[in-house]
C-alpha cells in the first residue's frame, strides 16, 4: 500500500495514494479528521458531538457526525481500499485513526523526532543531532490547523508552537557553544519576532552580541527588551537581565579607560593597596627641620662659649 500524506502544520491537506493529488475536504470534515489525528486514542462519539455540535440537539448532533465521518470515510476509503484502512471504529462507537496504516503526519514525525532532542543534554548533541533539529524545523511550515479557532485547535496550536520555539531555542544553544554567532544570533532574532517577551532569550541575544563584540548591539537589545516588557506586560526586567546589562555597560566603561590611558576599576584598586612612596620633595621637606634645629643649637652653643 502506498503511503497517505497528511499535513496539519498550514492548512490541512490529504494527498491520498489512490487519488490524483489532493483531497478536497470541507471545513468541517477538515476539523474532524485533524482532531481525530491530534488524540492517539478512540474518540468517544458523545465527545465528537459535543466538540463539534454542541448546540445542536443530541438526535441532531448525532445525525451530523454520522453523516461527517461517512463522508470521511468515503474520501479515505474509497471502493478500492479495504475498511478499516484509516478508521477505526471501537466495541462502543469510538472512532479513532488506524496508526498502523501506511501514512505520514507531519505533526507525529515532529514530536517523534524533537522529544527526544529536547530531551538530550546539550553537551552531548554532536553534528548529527544538529542536522536533525535542522530538518525537522522544516516540518514546521506554519502555525498548526491556520484558520481553525476553536478551543481545541488553539490549544494544539499553542503547544506545537511553544515545541517549535523550543527547538529553535536547543540549536541556537547549539551554535553558540561552537562560537557560531552569526547563525545562533539569526535563530535568537527569529524567536523573538515569534514571541517578542521571551525575556530569556533577550539575555542570550545580548550575551551573543557581547561575545561576538558587537557591545553597543548588546546595549541596544536591553534597552528594546526594558521597552517591550514596559510597553507588552507593564512590568521591569527582572534582576538578572538587569546584573547582565550592568555588566556590559561596566565592560565598555573600562574599555573606554583603557583607550584613554586611565586606570581602570583594577588597576585603581592595586595601586591603592601599595604604599606610598615619597617624593623628593617631600623627602626634603621632612628633613629640614631637623637640619635647622641643628643649626640653631650650633648658634646658641656658639654664643654661650663666647659669654664665658
Amino acid at each position: 500500500m502506498e503511503t497517505l500524506q497528511i499535513t496539519l502544520f498550514g492548512h490541512v491537506s490529504v494527498v491520498h495514494p489512490c487519488a490524483n493529488g489532493q483531497l478536497r475536504l470541507s471545513r468541517s470534515t477538515q476539523a474532524l479528521l485533524a482532531y481525530l489525528l491530534l488524540h492517539r486514542h478512540l474518540v468517544p462519539r458523545d465527545v465528537l458531538m459535543d466538540v463539534f455540535w454542541v448546540d445542536h440537539a443530541p438526535d441532531r448532533a448525532r445525525s451530523s457526525l454520522t453523516t461527517a465521518l461517512w463522508r470521511l470515510r468515503q474520501l479515505l476509503e474509497p471502493d478500492d481500499t479495504a475498511p478499516g484502512a484509516y478508521l477505526l471504529v471501537g466495541s462502543q462507537g469510538e472512532v479513532g485513526f488506524n496508526w498502523n496504516s501506511s501514512h505520514f503526519l507531519d505533526t507525529e514525525a515532529f514530536e517523534q523526532h524533537i522529544c527526544p532532542l529536547l530531551r538530550k543534554p546539550l553537551v552531548e548533541l554532536d553534528d548529527h543531532d544538529i542536522g536533525q533539529i535542522e530538518q525537522v524545523l522544516t516540518l514546521y511550515r506554519g502555525e498548526l490547523l491556520e484558520g481553525m479557532y476553536e478551543d481545541w485547535a488553539l490549544r494544539e496550536r499553542e503547544r506545537f508552537r511553544s515545541l517549535h520555539l523550543n527547538c529553535l531555542t536547543r540549536l541556537m544553544e547549539c551554535y553558540a557553544s561552537r562560537r557560531d554567532y552569526e547563525r545562533s544570533i539569526a535563530l535568537a532574532t527569529e524567536i523573538l519576532r515569534r514571541d517578542p517577551v521571551r525575556e530569556e532569550i533577550h539575555r542570550a541575544l545580548m550575551r551573543l552580541y557581547l561575545e561576538s563584540g558587537q557591545r553597543t548591539l548588546a546595549i541596544r537589545q536591553y534597552a528594546a527588551c526594558r521597552d517591550l516588557l514596559s510597553q507588552e506586560l507593564g512590568v521591569l526586567p527582572l534582576e538578572e537581565t538587569m546584573a547582565l546589562h550592568q555588566q556590559i555597560l561596566a565592560s565598555s566603561q573600562a574599555d573606554a579607560r583603557r583607550a584613554a590611558g586611565q586606570p581602570g576599576s583594577q588597576e585603581i584598586a592595586q595601586l591603592l593597596e601599595r604604599p606610598p612612596r615619597a617624593t623628593r620633595r617631600q623627602h626634603l621637606s621632612l628633613h629640614r627641620p631637623r637640619v635647622a634645629g641643628t643649626e640653631r643649637a650650633r648658634r646658641r652653643a656658639g654664643g654661650m662659649a663666647r659669654v664665658c
